[in-house]
């Protein structure tokens, strides 16, 4: 009986610390609103000079004839950069993790067109993997993230496909 007064007597204190912290969660909500509105009132000068900055920029001075004994100014200036890098990358998986099982079963057991969780976990179970659906869900989840797996929009229930610019090279050691 001490045990269960003892927990309840635990949870009456998070319940409380809990509380606390809601009410500072609201508390600093508040407090940051007012600050957000008072920048926001602060930004409309800035804004306003922006916005003069931009239509003089966006004038052609060069083209306007030049004023005796004045100068024109170019205020146009463009400049597009554009560094582009690529590399092929190598992940070498096994099927002794899940990930690694699930890209097997991919290449070599489902359609090339698409296949659901479900055509997925009876194929692990054919090759003696049993995946429990709390893994595979999000390690699926996983692979489309990471690039590996592409989820076919608008099909129910989802289905999944090979990436067709990935390379899968399968080596089967006995």
């Amino acid at each position: 009986m001490n045990e269960v007064l003892a927990k309840l007597a635990e949870l009456e204190s998070r319940v409380a610390q809990i509380k606390d912290w809601k009410q500072k969660y609201e508390e600093d909500k508040r407090r940051w609103d007012e600050e957000k509105k008072e920048l926001r009132k602060g930004t409309g000068a800035v804004q306003k000079l922006g916005e003069a900055l931009r239509q003089l920029l966006a004038l052609d001075i060069v083209s306007a004839p030049a004023q005796p004994g004045k100068e024109t100014l170019n205020l146009n200036h463009k400049e597009l950069v554009v560094n582009l890098a690529h590399e092929e990358k190598e992940l070498n998986m096994t099927t002794g993790t899940v990930m690694g099982k699930v890209l097997f079963s991919a290449l070599t057991g489902l359609s090339k067109k698409g296949f659901s969780e479900a055509e997925l976990s009876d194929t692990l179970k054919e090759h003696g993997w049993n995946v429990p659906h709390n893994t595979l869900a999000p390690t699926l989840g996983g692979l489309v993230r990471d690039g590996y797996l592409v989820k076919l929009e608008g099909a129910k229930p989802a289905k999944y496909r090979l990436p067709l610019k990935v390379k899968l090279n399968v080596r089967v050691e006995s």
